[in-house]
């Protein structure tokens, strides 16, 4: 008689069940990692809507106040938020004021009015940064200044203006 070594089919069966487990582990393992690459993916996509939707823009003209022996004493000017973005909060804010390309500083909040509330998507308000209170001197007639205004989450926006060389106050354009 003559034996015959090859597979039963309990034998194969077995094997295929070790298969399909070892795939089954494979494929949940696969699909975990790609739940959790959509997860994180969508939270960065969250973010970058957040921030580019919580900007401020200037609306309208800059003014000065102007003193012969100080220069540039105060600033106002408008701050929106498009009718698109998040309402953005004011005491939040930071404004960094650098005269004629030097050396800078931030204006602290007590010589910024208003310096609290919530500013609403489509809303606008006035902007008053008193320099002068503030120790901060602002340039004669033909320097130049920029303001960079800092919301707290989302973009910057700067201000660059060089004043007339017969400026005396008003409208800077």
């Amino acid at each position: 008689m003559r034996k015959d070594p090859g597979f039963s089919g309990l034998e194969a069966a077995v094997i295929l069940i070790a298969f399909v487990v070892v795939a089954a582990v494979f494929a949940y393992v696969m699909m975990s990692t790609g739940f959790f690459a959509t997860q994180r993916f969508q939270e960065v996509t969250y973010a970058g809507v957040k921030q580019s939707t919580s900007t401020v823009i200037t609306d309208g003209l800059i003014r000065g106040s102007y003193s012969g022996t100080n220069g540039l004493v105060s600033l106002s000017f408008s701050l929106t938020v498009p009718e698109t973005g998040e309402a953005v909060d004011l005491s939040k804010m930071i404004y960094y004021y650098v005269r004629n390309s030097g050396v800078g500083g931030e204006v602290p909040m007590s010589y910024v009015h208003p310096n609290s509330g919530l500013l609403s998507p489509g809303g606008n308000t006035r902007i008053m940064l008193d320099l002068n209170a503030a120790s901060m001197t602002g340039p004669m007639a033909g320097g130049s200044f920029t303001l960079e205004i800092k919301p707290p989450a989302g973009a910057s926006t700067l201000i660059q203006r060089t004043l007339p060389d017969a400026y005396s106050g008003g409208f800077i354009p």
